[in-house]
């Protein structure tokens, strides 16, 4: 790549680099590695532990049964153990928080909540101060907290992080389009 190239086709490089990376990861991870892995665990664990072996080789007269009968067996042990993990163990807890603390989306908006739901709820803030204001209900406390959240979400409107992702050592990538 040449030195001058403008730094959007740099972006755009790496941002395919990236996204390549990561569908290839997803991929392999999720689908081949998988089936690669499943295919010859059932192929080794019937040439070593049924052929030839005498006690079990009538429960398994080929190959073709014992798949089907360790599919039969794979498919709900799978389930059963998944939902295990996701319902009533703390690693799924503990996998989904790592993930949401690393996360800079976590801390920045992006999409309809900055085109719409922030600026709408900002706009509802604002009327609700008035007319609080109005009633002579609003205390110096209540208008120092409401300033701080109204700086928070324009903050987020304008495109900056809020809440702890230095933290968590969340760093800035630029790789989509409001990243820039």
């Amino acid at each position: 790549m040449a030195a001058s190239a403008p730094r959007s086709t740099k972006l755009n490089f790496w941002k395919l680099i990236f996204r390549a990376w990561f569908y290839f990861r997803q991929g392999y991870n999720v689908y081949l590695a998988f089936l690669i892995g499943f295919a010859s665990n059932i192929v080794i664990l019937y040439k070593l532990g049924i052929q030839g072996n005498h006690y079990v080789d009538f429960l398994f007269p080929s190959l073709t049964v014992f798949i089907i009968l360790g599919l039969v067996v794979a498919i709900p042990a799978g389930i059963l153990t998944g939902l295990y993990h996701m319902k009533r163990t703390a690693a799924f807890a503990a996998d989904v928080s790592v993930q949401t603390e690393a996360n800079p989306y976590v801390y920045k908006t992006i999409g309809k909540e900055k085109e719409v739901f922030i600026p709408l709820w900002v706009l509802t803030v604002r009327g609700l101060a008035k007319i609080l204001e109005r009633q002579e209900t609003m205390t110096d406390e209540d208008r120092k907290e409401l300033k701080e959240v109204l700086n928070k979400a324009n903050a987020l409107l304008e495109g900056q992080y809020v809440g702890l992702p230095k933290q968590f050592g969340v760093r800035s990538f630029p790789i989509t389009e409001s990243d820039k």
